[in-house]
Order: structure tokens, then sequence, then C-alpha cells
């Protein structure tokens, strides 16, 4: 009887009690905090907060990154555009210079030729005047000899015709004017009275 009083009044209710087990099994929400378990929990939030604000930052960069690059693309891009503008706009400034002197070119050298021409016709013009003269004067000549001959008197000849010309005869050396008074004899030639006026070969009858 003591051995079952004793097991009845001690032993059974001892293990009645720790049968029971924890209180909390049967109530989730009731479980105990663990040890450290909020400091862990705050350092994930941290960490977790931080990850964000991190992401948000290159997030936030990014944008602002790719702005940068597009504005200094659109700058080059201008810059390139620009320059080949500047050297179109040049290229057609040299070629237009170009033509317009080419042009001035061909006009100065048309003047050129056509003053040349011009001068080469008055020239040409003036000798054959000169010729025309010189041919009349040869023929008063022969006529004149003609006429001493038939009157019996001998003309003078070339050599003495040369030598009179050298000791008074005096040569403009002036080219400006070909028709004009090139030649003439000096007042001391007996000669001198005696000279036709060449102009007068050059009228007509």
């Amino acid at each position: 009887m003591r051995n079952s009083l004793y097991t009845d009044n001690t032993c059974f209710p001892k293990a009645s009690y720790f049968n029971a087990g924890p209180t909390f099994f049967n109530d989730p929400e009731a479980v105990p905090l663990q040890y450290n378990a909020s400091k862990t929990s705050d350092s994930r939030t941290e960490s977790t907060n931080t990850h964000e604000e991190s992401a948000n930052s290159l997030t936030n960069k990014r944008p602002a990154k790719e702005l940068t690059s597009l504005i200094a693309m659109t700058a080059l891009a201008y810059l390139a555009l620009d320059n080949y503008q500047g050297r179109v706009r040049a290229e057609k400034l040299n070629q237009e210079t170009t033509a317009i002197n080419l042009k001035t070119l061909q006009i100065q050298l048309q003047n050129y030729i056509k003053a040349r021409q011009q001068q080469d016709l008055r020239m040409l013009k003036e000798r054959v005047e000169v010729s025309k003269r010189c041919f009349k004067m040869s023929m008063h000549i022969a006529l004149l000899r003609k006429q001493l001959m038939e009157l019996g008197a001998d003309p003078k000849d070339i050599p003495d015709v040369t030598k009179e010309f050298d000791k008074h005869a005096k040569v403009s050396n002036s080219v400006q004017n070909l028709t004009g008074n090139a030649i003439w004899l000096t007042d001391e030639s007996e000669y001198k009275g005696l000279m036709p006026d060449y102009r007068e070969y050059d009228r007509k009858s």
C-alpha cells in the first residue's frame, strides 16, 4: 500500500505533469522568440533596405548616364554634321571662286586677243598704206626721170641719193606712230623745200 500510495502521490502526478508537454505547441502564435531573433530580423531588414536603396540608386543613375550618353552622341553628331556642311560650303565656294576666276581669265584672254588682233590689223593697214605710198613715190620719181631724160638732163643716181640721205635725213625711233613724221630732212639740206608731203600720196584722185 505504501508503495502504491507513494506511487499514486508522487510518481503519477509528476508523470502527469511531464506528459502534458509545453502548451505553446498547441498555439503557433504563442511560440516564444528565439535568442537574438529580433536582431537577425532587423539585420535582414536593414540589408534588404540597403539592397533596395542600392538598386534604386543604380536605377536612378542609369537614366542619367543614358541621358548623358545621348547628349554626347547628339553633340558629336551635330559637330560632324556642321563640319560636313562647312566643308561642303567651302568646296562650293572654292568651285564658284575657281569658276569666276576662270571666267575672268577667259574674258581677259579674249580681250587681249581682240586687242592684239585690232593692233595687228592696224599695223597691217599702215604697212599697206606705206607700201602704196612708197610705190606712188617711186612712180613719181620714174616720171620725173623720164621728163629729165626727155629734156636731155642726167638724173641723179641712187648712190647720190643715199649720200644725201645719210647726211641730212633724220630718223625717229618712236614706234607709236608708224605713219607720222618718222623721217625728215634737216634745215641744212638744199632739197628740204623740194620734198613733197608724203600725205599727198595718200590722197585718192
